[in-house]
């Protein structure tokens, strides 16, 4: 106790004057309030230890990253800790060398209670460095990680872990060898098989077109050799999704109102996974069990971590609204244990006094540790608590929610496209190349595993062949490999006609082109004879594609079922197209309602009341 002490008394530094750039971490903004309270909870841990299996309250496993201050925020919580909580604090390497974790601040953290442990934070962006100066592979920088890690003092067989910050969006988009190197470096660091925290950058809420970020992330999502080996090395899936203010502090809403609206932005990749495809069946099997919806207690900032730069009450409140948003997501995955987080990273924006900005800051970690203990109680409407006795009420003028999240309670289908004009040839005459391209709402889209396209003619004497000089076929087969959008074919017609090109992707959706075909000029006449009028075919206006449903998604949100009915027109997503929807369970009719589409194509249907999960069974038809 007595070494815990005088590290913790070297540690706790003067306070700056104020935190306008918190790019040098300290353990703590104020140094001696939080050593006399860290003394007083280190006794309580000693002496008294809570009880860490207590029935009555809800499991959770909640992960913070500390941009500085990571000892006040470690303290705080301890004050007031759910007895069901396991807590893990972040510590930043040193910022002069982020290879290098520091010394003594996990022992710090431990002291606090069984319930409380260190990550150490490392840094993908330190460690690129080190991987570029030649000095090792990927794999030999997390095993090297691990070396200091243990070597600074953060204990794995205590409790600690690592944290590996972040996987940038170009893994997500899977930019050159991005996915690799990040793979080897989380190999390298879970070398002797203990799992961490992996951070992934995320997307601001107020995002206004959402639909390329939708996209890459379908596509991440399907990549099953990615996922089934990540798997393998992390225990926590942290989504950095900043909540903005300004998409929460909406006047007339409820609590419930707010809570769902965070919920959409928070959980929404877990949420597109579970409405995915059987290829993206290992993200989902792993972000069932490790993802971590990421909230947002930084203050007071103007972008980076959402907007938050509004007075400190405000502040408070969304903190609570957020604690509850995170219980009800938990809740709904059935997952066993509520998994939450939060980043901190106090920054001095508004021109306060050390000491206003300190006492500010301090009265969210202290209302952000009692959101989370006071919502640990089973309840019908979990973690509702979070916001009693009347938080989640702020507003803000010009606040108002972001309605695209919800989009990602369905999954965006890949529909084949021609990317290329219709032909005029001549019959006889190989024509082409023609190409097809996947197409995800309108948009070219790399394939995340190989993918087929089957072309065919409506004329009996259309052929195909991938080069102009043949061979033939009636049918053509093209494969499109892995991270390809487009495969080309070339045609020939024996007949003059306006013949209709089908292709079909995996021997599901399909796209028509109208092509042209004219008869060959005939040879000249005799002198004197009358020259013969070539025919000519009329072209036949292309078919108006006609809409069909082409997804029916139901989920659980906070209780209420939810349907989603995506509707398209060949490529199209049209708006104002009246879907009958049928929700039925087991014999008995739910629901048997007419909505309307909205933009994108798509037609919802809300419960009005909570419903018992299971069994139930979702149809839809265009009126």
């Amino acid at each position: 106790m007595k070494k815990l002490l005088i590290v913790l008394a070297a540690a706790c530094v003067a306070a700056p004057a104020a935190l306008a750039a918190p790019s040098k971490p300290v353990p703590s903004l104020t140094p001696r309030a939080t050593q006399k309270l860290w003394r007083a909870e280190v006794a309580r841990a000693k002496h008294r230890p809570r009880g860490l299996s207590d029935a009555t309250c809800r499991s959770a496993r909640a992960v913070f990253y500390a941009q500085t201050d990571w000892l006040r925020l470690a303290t705080r919580l301890a004050q007031t800790p759910s007895a069901c909580a396991q807590y893990y604090v972040s510590v930043p390497p040193l910022a002069s060398d982020k290879t290098q974790p520091r010394q003594g601040q996990a022992a710090q953290i431990r002291a606090l209670g069984a319930n409380f442990h260190a990550l150490a934070e490392v840094s993908y962006t330190g460690w690129n460095g080190w991987v570029g100066g030649g000095n090792g592979t990927w794999y030999d920088a997390g095993v090297l990680a691990r070396q200091r890690m243990a070597a600074a003092g953060f204990s794995t067989s205590a409790g600690d872990t690592w944290a590996m910050n972040e996987l940038s969006s170009a893994v997500r988009t899977g930019t050159g060898t991005a996915r690799r190197n990040a793979l080897d470096f989380l190999h390298g660091l879970a070398n002797d098989g203990v799992r961490g925290v992996a951070f992934t950058a995320g997307v601001g809420q107020p995002t206004p077109d959402l639909t390329t970020y939708q996209v890459n992330l379908q596509d991440w999502l399907q990549d099953t050799a990615f996922w089934t080996e990540v798997a393998g090395y992390v225990g926590d899936w942290a989504q950095e999704n900043y909540g903005d203010l300004r998409n929460y502090a909406v006047a007339g809403a409820s609590p419930q109102q707010r809570r769902d609206a965070l919920v959409q932005y928070v959980g929404h990749q877990e949420a597109l996974a579970n409405a995915g495809p059987a290829g993206a069946a290992a993200a989902r099997s792993l972000l069932q069990q490790a993802y971590v919806p990421f909230g947002n207690a930084a203050w007071a900032w103007p972008s980076a971590y959402g907007w938050t730069a509004a007075p400190v009450a405000s502040m408070e409140d969304f903190v609570s609204g957020q604690v509850y948003a995170a219980r009800a997501f938990a809740a709904g995955t059935g997952a066993g244990v509520d998994r939450l987080g939060f980043a901190w990273a106090p920054n001095n924006t508004q021109g306060l006094s050390t000491a206003d900005f300190n006492t500010q800051t301090d009265a969210i970690l202290v209302r952000l540790a009692a959101a989370i203990h006071d919502s640990d109680v089973p309840s019908s409407d979990p973690g509702a608590a979070a916001c009693a006795p009347s938080w989640c009420t702020t507003t803000l003028d010009g606040s108002a929610f972001v309605s695209g999240w919800q989009s990602f309670a369905t999954w965006l289908p890949t529909v084949p496209a021609f990317s290329s004009a219709p032909i005029s040839t001549t019959a006889g005459t190989p024509a082409g190349p023609l190409t097809v391209q996947l197409q995800t709402s309108g948009r070219a889209d790399a394939a995340p595993t190989p993918r087929t396209v089957t072309v065919s003619s409506s004329s009996a004497t259309g052929v195909f062949s991938t080069a102009a000089s043949g061979p033939w076929s009636t049918t053509l087969t093209l494969a499109i490999p892995q991270g390809s959008s487009s495969a080309a074919f070339f045609y020939n017609d024996a007949t003059a006609g306006t013949p209709t090109i089908t292709a079909v992707l995996d021997g599901g959706a399909s796209v028509t082109q109208t092509e042209t075909v004219t008869a060959p000029a005939a040879p000249p006449a005799s002198l004197g004879a009358p020259e013969p009028q070539a025919a000519t075919a009329t072209p036949k206006p292309a078919p108006k594609p006609r809409r069909r449903v082409v997804a029916v998604t139901k989920r659980f949100v906070a209780g209420h079922l939810v349907v989603a009915v995506r509707v398209a027109s060949g490529n199209a997503r049209p708006k104002g197209v009246p879907v009958h929807i049928r929700i039925r369970r087991g014999s008995s009719t739910v629901a048997n309602v007419t909505r309307v589409t909205a933009k994108g194509g798509v037609a919802t249907w809300r419960s009005a009341k909570k419903l018992r999960p299971g069994g139930y069974v979702a149809t839809a038809a265009i009126r």
